[in-house]
């Protein structure tokens, strides 16, 4: 009898045990569930928010060895330094039917500080493919390669008709550098729409015309429109125009005998402008290609620049990255037509060949390797005919 009573003992007690860890186990199902719950509604709420505030960055620095311009200076420059600095926040404010979108950008470069910092500002409201209206501060998309953002640039230095006659660097004719940028407002869309993009495409829009984060110094608007056709998703052709009026004032006071190169009788503060050109742009997989000419009367300055480069990018096996290879012909005449002797011989003209190298181990990293030759026709005694330069550059994002 004692034997049944210590077996009915022993199942009771089994029996407590077991029931004891199911629902010690449901207990921790249940905990498990409450926590991928939060996980989840943590994740959707990030993802909202994501939609309305994205943070991008990337940083370059770099090492430049140059020939001086000088011809009784041998020694030339070397130099390490900080480029650029560079930092986007971007979003979607509201997002529609068929691809409808008002969307945001703010972007400045932390190495321009204390002088125009903020680069981008603008907002942009896209209710259908066809039509679009950009207002703020923004990117110039008159040429290809100003459009291109310097951290997915396959050279270094961008052309000297882009940096001369596109407002993109401190040599330009107007004496204006603005990174390509201006304020003001444009009309954007696209027609007979394909997969990821549109063939035909256009922009029109005014600006000020003198600069970021400057308010305009005359009572005219720089006016442009650039209409670009896309054979393909990798290759467009495109076609451009401007027209304003800049303030020349502060060359005219300065240095009257640049100022006389314009030709110009009028107001110094309304010398009008022309600008206009053309060219192609292929970016694919396993290639670039892109060439421009560009154009401009500034008062009676007429200029011209034209460049062509290519490259080939090979992707190495076993996610070993990108390495990529190209080459460029650089061409630029400030004055093609000489109104102090009346004449074309004296024109100075400035070419560049320059050859690049570049490896991207992972999708946040990449250097790059230049080395320029350029070519100086008729620019003056002072001035060495051949210069060479080498340039080494890091560009780290996220």
């Amino acid at each position: 009898m004692k034997r049944f009573y210590v077996l009915i003992c022993a199942v009771l007690l089994a029996g407590g045990s077991l029931f004891a860890q199911e629902v010690e186990k449901k207990c921790d199902t249940d905990s498990v569930k409450v926590r991928l719950t939060k996980v989840e509604k943590r994740a959707a709420a990030l993802e909202k928010l994501r939609q309305y505030v994205k943070l991008s960055a990337f940083m370059q620095g770099e090492y430049d060895w140059v020939d001086s311009d000088n011809a009784d200076d041998k020694t030339g420059t070397s130099s390490f330094y900080l480029r650029r600095v560079r930092f986007t926040f971007a979003g979607d404010l509201y997002r529609g039917k068929k691809g409808a979108k008002l969307d945001y950008r703010v972007y400045f470069d932390l190495c321009r500080i204390p002088k125009n910092p903020i680069l981008d500002m603008w907002i942009r409201y896209q209710p259908v493919k066809e039509f679009g209206v950009q207002f703020g501060q923004f990117k110039n998309p008159l040429t290809f390669e100003a459009s291109i953002s310097p951290a997915k640039y396959d050279f270094i230095d961008f052309s000297y008709a882009v940096r001369n006659l596109a407002k993109m660097g401190a040599d330009d004719v107007t004496g204006y550098n603005m990174t390509a940028r201006d304020a003001g407002f444009q009309l954007f869309g696209g027609f007979l729409h394909r997969d990821g993009y549109s063939i035909i495409n256009y922009n029109v829009g005014v600006l000020n015309g003198n600069g970021i984060n400057t308010k305009d110094d005359n009572k005219s608007k720089d006016i442009f429109g650039r209409l670009t056709i896309k054979t393909s998703k990798d290759f467009a052709l495109a076609a451009y125009y401007q027209w304003g009026e800049a303030n020349l004032t502060p060359i005219k006071e300065s240095n009257p005998t640049m100022y006389a190169e314009y030709g110009w009788n009028g107001n110094a503060e309304y010398v009008k402008t022309h600008r206009w050109g053309g060219g192609f742009s292929y970016d694919g997989e396993k290639g670039f290609a892109r060439g421009e000419y560009i154009a401009g009367l500034t008062g009676s300055l007429a200029s011209e620049g034209l460049y062509v480069e290519g490259g080939y990018r090979h992707h190495l096996p076993k996610n070993a990255g990108v390495f990529w290879a190209g080459g460029m012909v650089d061409y630029y005449c400030r004055n093609t037509f000489d109104y102090i002797h009346r004449d074309t011989k004296n024109a100075a003209v400035n070419m560049r060949y320059s050859v690049c190298l570049g490896y991207e181990p992972v999708k946040y990293f990449r250097l790059q390797l230049a080395y320029s030759l350029k070519q100086n026709i008729n620019t003056g005694a002072m001035i060495r005919p051949f210069e060479n330069s080498l340039k080494l550059m890091a560009t780290a994002s996220f």
